[in-house]
């Protein structure tokens, strides 16, 4: 059987096949038109030929999405309300995970996959890292949790975030203060959303009169319970500590801990985690939250913005951190 043709399509709607080619690139036509247009391709079965709607100048209707390895239900609710909103565009997503050496060299090196798309975004990655190691993204990219002066970025302000659990915790009664964190080996995925939460975190600390060093603050990991012994530690040699937890992935591992040691969270020990997960608010989990559906959202307005009217000024969107208290802290 022959393949369909666009000009396939427009006799059957009645158009020309430049009135069809403005529908398959988001190209502005009256309603009704765009639905004859569409019930057409879906009868016929067409299938546009997006390597040579490219090269025509078209657009191939799709974002890459560059990210990290899925670690916790952050990335998963970013991904989600990203896509529902392309999709309300007509854009598809297209993932990318970019967690090696190997993957990296790749996309360096596989023209196609960026080519082949009309925008990219780079989720919670070292940019600085990527834009140094020869990755051209082209001029339609934008940076999720990470600040740039040259490109148009959406983040949180985690100082503000660590300053709001410090003062939490020294409200709560606490002299004694430790930090749970994540030590990043591969620089792919290092950024500096955790450093940014301990800087504010330490400030409000240090203007308050009370030590913190390097000793206060333990690291653990996103899969395993790598930190039960210095958590049991810091929860039986210390009258009431308070903790910091720099992801509520973390927080939980303290829970976790302290019930096995028959220790009450917000009593023997005061508790604040980040991010806001699901599952906190049954946990009564004092957290930061992230408001990740308005974050992913916006994301997906600023890289169709980019790529719909070009030109633009660089727009840094910043969103602020909302305490979530509960009986944590």
């Amino acid at each position: 059987m022959k393949k369909p043709t666009i000009k396939d399509v427009a006799a059957l709607s009645g158009v020309g096949t430049g009135t069809v080619s403005r529908v398959l690139n988001g190209g502005s036509v009256k309603e009704a038109t765009r639905i004859k247009v569409v019930r057409a391709i879906e009868k016929l079965g067409y299938q546009p030929n997006q390597t040579a709607r490219t090269l025509a100048g078209g657009k191939t209707r799709r974002i890459l999405f560059l990210m990290p390895e899925v670690r916790t239900e952050f990335h998963w609710r970013v991904m989600k309300s990203f896509d529902d909103y392309l999709d309300m565009k007509n854009y598809e997503m297209v993932i990318y995970p970019v967690f090696s050496e190997r993957r990296l060299s790749r996309l360096r090196r596989d023209l196609a996959l960026l080519h082949d798309s009309d925008g990219a975004v780079v989720c919670t990655m070292n940019t600085e890292f990527l834009l140094k190691n020869g990755i051209d993204f082209g001029t339609n990219i934008v940076f999720f949790e990470a600040q740039s002066e040259e490109y148009d970025c959406v983040y949180l302000d985690n100082v503000m975030g660590g300053r709001m659990a410090a003062e939490l915790l020294i409200e709560c009664g606490s002299s004694d203060f430790f930090v749970i964190s994540f030590e990043e080996e591969n620089t792919i995925l290092a950024t500096e959303n955790f450093e940014k939460r301990i800087e504010g975190f330490i400030d409000i600390l240090r203007d308050k009169g009370y030590d913190f060093d390097s000793e206060r603050l333990v690291y653990t990991s996103f899969f395993f319970e790598t930190a039960y012994e210095k958590i049991a530690r810091i929860l039986s040699e210390n009258t009431k500590p308070g903790i910091f937890a720099l992801a509520d992935n973390f927080a939980l591992e303290v829970l976790q801990t302290a019930a096995a040691m028959k220790k009450i969270p917000g009593k023997d020990f005061f508790l604040v985690g980040y991010d806001n997960q699901s599952w906190t608010q049954r946990a009564g989990l004092t957290t930061i939250e992230q408001p990740m559906e308005e974050m992913g959202k916006k994301t997906a307005e600023l890289i169709i913005q980019k790529i719909e009217a070009p030109g633009q000024y660089v727009q840094p969107v910043r969103f602020l951190p909302k305490l979530k208290r509960r009986r944590t802290a």
